[in-house]
């Protein structure tokens, strides 16, 4: 498709006066249209489009305004092109005539396709952005705050066995649409009741031992399926096909195949020799969805961080969107934030943080490299001490970095200082101290739980372990508590993003449109954000009316204080 740059015309005059005779007091779009104008141009999306093909059937520009509009609304497609040619607000925000019929809702699909091409929705949310930054309202190198929460990926949950079956079903289903008449041909008359029927309609057995039998049948028909696509030259291309692709992974991630002359023994993986759950496939529709943790939750899906400015009288504009794997731990995840911001032209000077993202590394990069004051509490020590808090933790040691040297709380120095790497690969230093030394020594209790063993400790580099022993000391402070109240406030950010932005919750199949609905999130909710802020008078609280107890207190001269003194008195 191709399209001609128009300059954005203005509102139609018989539109302006109905909207003003319906809205007095303006509206979130009116208020919008007021300030920003139309907020995106077509220049911003130019390399979206061809220079042949088909025209266009609206502006990019009206697409890019409708896509958010549809967003703070929650609308689908058809819904947000029906408010288009409905509702006089948004003909309004899109400078369209009263009569406009609208246009297709294909044309939102294929524009947010183009937006997943080209990286588009993270433009929609750096042009508001710009423009917030250009009228002053996100503070130079003031305060952000971050964290994350859970997405639901938009599949139904299945269980492996469920998701073996599904798998069969989904490579069944492709393959008869490409070849139906070698599946007609070849497919055993059983597998049209087995894999006919999606497998939540499929019931299964109730007994273990029949769900085993059932799983080690499911991996032959499997096994039967792709042999017969691999020796038959005439359907081999077919194992090309996505649906037989993801069956062939599924099978390597759940089954064993013991081939041997004149014998052939398929086997089910048990839990310890399937793949890391960062890589095993839950199921066959979504490939990136992933089975996630967090303390007593456990969801299929994503993860998305959210980053926010919350300096006063300023708005909380959200700067920043990273969706990732269910399995990404948050600790990975505090430099790549940072840098994204910094690549963006958007660095805090404080950045409050939870203490899933505090590590030593960040504590270290983040004055060092950025700048930025990094406002968090380190997790604590996971030692036995620690723990206990009791005996001699880590921290109880003195260190000794230009003589590479330790010494225990009993004053006695360490014999052995071995540098290395961590199981995650990170630099770590393991030191040790004499075994006689530490056998005779009457604090050994407290040091050690080890009937033989010396006492060892492993520290990060001195950098790191310097960072993290300052950050603990200074978490213990009134000014860090004071600060790092202020981050409670993005939880509200989620609470928002939940309620009214079906924030957790994907409505498309895989990470990459799920980061692009995330990204849309944000833009609407800084909209919003934007239209109530100025409707309270640019940070000017909002007044509430007291509640109907709160009405019949007494008058100030016989208020509580002279109550309760009246009360004590008597």
């Amino acid at each position: 498709m191709t399209w001609r740059s128009e300059s954005i015309p203005p509102v139609p005059e018989a539109t302006a006066a109905a909207v003003k005779a319906a809205f007095p007091k303006g509206n979130l779009y009116i208020d919008l249209h007021t300030e920003f104008g139309s907020i995106y141009r077509d220049e911003f999306f130019a390399e979206f489009y061809s220079n042949r093909g088909h025209p266009v059937e609206i502006a990019p520009w009206r697409l890019a305004l409708v896509t958010v509009m549809q967003y703070i609304e929650g609308l689908t497609d058809r819904q947000a092109a029906e408010a288009v040619r409905r509702c006089m607000d948004w003909k309004y925000a899109l400078s369209l005539e009263l009569t406009d019929a609208g246009f297709n809702f294909t044309e939102l699909h294929d524009f947010r396709q183009r937006l997943l091409n080209h990286d588009g929705a993270q433009r929609l949310l750096d042009t508001f952005l710009d423009t917030c930054k250009e009228r002053g309202w996100i503070k130079a190198r003031g305060k952000q705050r971050t964290d994350s929460t859970y997405v639901l990926a938009a599949i139904r949950r299945l269980y492996y066995l469920e998701c073996v079956q599904e798998a069969m079903h989904h490579a069944l289903n492709q393959l008869s649409e490409a070849a139906p008449d070698w599946v007609r041909g070849w497919a055993p008359l059983e597998w049209y009741e087995r894999y006919g029927p999606r497998s939540d309609l499929f019931r299964l057995p109730k007994e273990t031992s029949k769900r085993n039998a059932l799983a080690l049948v499911i991996g032959a028909d499997g096994y039967a399926l792709m042999d017969a696509l691999c020796h038959d030259a005439s359907v081999r291309p077919l194992l090309d096909l996505p649906a037989v692709e993801i069956l062939r992974q599924i099978w390597i991630q759940h089954y064993y195949r013991c081939t041997e002359p004149g014998m052939e023994e398929i086997r089910w993986r048990d839990t310890a020799d399937q793949p890391p759950t960062a890589q095993l496939i839950q199921s066959p529709y979504d490939l990136d969805a992933r089975y996630g943790t967090k303390r007593d939750l456990n969801w299929i899906g994503y993860k998305v961080h959210l980053s926010e400015t919350c300096d006063e009288d300023h708005p909380d504009l959200i700067t920043q969107v990273i969706t990732t794997l269910a399995t990404t731990s948050d600790f990975v995840m505090g430099e790549p934030i940072e840098q994204d911001l910094a690549d963006r032209a958007l660095l805090p000077g404080t950045h409050l943080i939870d203490s899933g993202y505090v590590v030593a590394d960040l504590l270290v990069s983040g004055p060092s490299k950025h700048q930025i004051d990094v406002v968090g509490p380190p997790l604590s020590s996971s030692s036995r001490q620690s723990r206990e808090n009791q005996g001699y933790d880590l921290h109880s040691f003195g260190i000794d970095w230009e003589a590479q040297q330790a010494t225990c709380p009993q004053g006695h120095p360490s014999v052995k200082w071995s540098p290395g790497h961590s199981q995650e690969g990170h630099a770590v230093i393991r030191i040790r101290f004499d075994k006689a030394t530490c056998l005779a020594c009457a604090m050994r209790p407290a040091c050690t739980s080890s009937k033989e063993a010396s006492r060892q400790i492993t520290v990060k580099p001195q950098a790191q372990h310097e960072a993290i022993a300052t950050a603990r000391k200074r978490q213990e402070t009134e000014a860090f508590k004071t600060t790092y109240a202020l981050r409670a406030g993005v939880e509200s950010t989620i609470s928002q993003g939940v309620r009214r932005f079906d924030l957790r919750c994907s409505r498309y199949i895989g990470l990459a449109k799920t980061h692009l609905q995330q990204t849309i999130n944000a833009t609407a909710m800084n909209l919003v954000r934007v239209a109530a802020w100025l409707r309270k008078g640019k940070g000017t609280p909002p007044k509430r009316p007291p509640g109907h107890f709160a009405r019949l207190a007494p008058p100030p001269a016989f208020g509580l204080a002279a109550c309760v003194s009246s009360a004590t008195a008597s």
